[in-house]
């Protein structure tokens, strides 16, 4: 019988770089400083496409608002496409000379919102910039922007053909009642069980050390059991076979025994878990009793704070 489903999905998770460099050239820059008498003078907005991610505007005085004997240089957000609030890019401010020697450089890890600039109100004092630049009057101002935006692809969805639910338990619980193929029989009050040893031993260590000793039951391949109920026997195979129980609401008392006795410590642990469950005023004497002679305190524990109203 087919059941569930069985879904493959897979995301690629990447880093979009999106780089821009600009640069602006100002040639007679002290004829130009002196006609723009002070004021923000803005340079072409870039890149200049029409379907770009990004648009940058760079904003230049050479008279400081802050401070007239310093220039102030300003990268500004104009537009993006996108749903983000903010951007966060790496960028790189730089004046040079007609030479391409450095005169100021300096770098923003700021975030950027649209429409507003991050920079520097005291750039460079003017009378540096103006002996740096003193050979030909020539001033270039670079930037530098790399901009890496988070990209998920599309959740790429695969149905694939559903999985057959596991029939391993139902399948080995035909071995209960089988009469092939097994290589042990047990004798139980004129009942006979054909069992299998290898799983048996994996399942038991008392039956791994009965079938690993040369005695006259493992020669035999016959095992007489005397001390415990065909029913409960059968039982308990059926959990060696399969880990399920089918009656331990009406042998839980039986069932902890012969788990006890044949150090199945997993049952054993099942039946108490329920026996304590199921604990009443008819059953706790029994119970106590029960632990009493396996020497389980944890249950004994338990059925004496019941008796004593405590619990």
């Amino acid at each position: 019988m087919e059941t569930g489903s069985n879904i493959e999905e897979s995301m690629i998770t990447s880093l979009m770089p999106y780089k821009y460099a600009f640069t602006w050239v100002i040639n007679n820059f002290s004829n130009w400083r002196v006609n723009v008498e002070g004021k923000i003078q803005r340079s072409k907005q870039f890149p200049s496409g029409t379907d770009d991610k990004f648009k940058w505007v760079l904003k230049f005085n050479p008279q400081s608002q802050k401070d007239k004997n310093f220039c102030s240089l300003f990268l500004f957000l104009i537009s993006k496409k996108g749903s983000q609030d903010k951007v966060f890019p790496q960028v790189e401010l730089k004046m040079e000379n007609s030479n391409g020697e450095t005169i100021r450089q300096k770098s923003l890890k700021h975030g950027f919102f649209l429409q507003h600039g991050r920079g520097f109100n005291k750039w460079i004092r003017t009378d540096k910039l103006l002996e740096a630049i003193k050979d030909d009057d020539q001033l270039v101002i670079k930037c530098k922007i790399l901009v890496e935006e988070l990209i998920n692809s599309e959740v790429i969805r695969k149905h694939l053909p559903k999985l057959l639910a596991s029939t391993l338990s139902k399948d080995y619980s035909t071995l209960v009642d089988g009469q092939k193929f097994g290589d042990v029989t047990i004798l139980i009050d004129g009942h006979r069980f054909l069992a299998y040893k290898g799983i048996l031993a994996a399942r038991s260590a008392v039956f791994a050390a009965m079938f690993d000793h040369q005695m006259q039951e493992t020669l035999e391949n016959c095992v007489t059991i005397s001390d415990v109920e065909p029913n409960v026997f059968k039982e308990l195979l059926r959990y060696i076979y399969t880990d399920e129980l089918t009656s331990l609401g009406t042998m839980a008392h039986s069932l902890y025994t012969a788990a006890d006795k044949y150090a199945m410590s997993t049952l054993k642990s099942r039946c108490r878990c329920h026996i304590l469950e199921k604990l009443n005023w008819e059953t706790a004497a029994e119970t106590l009793v029960l632990a009493e002679m396996h020497s389980d305190q944890e249950m004994k524990k338990h059925a004496l704070r019941f008796l004593s109203g405590s619990e």
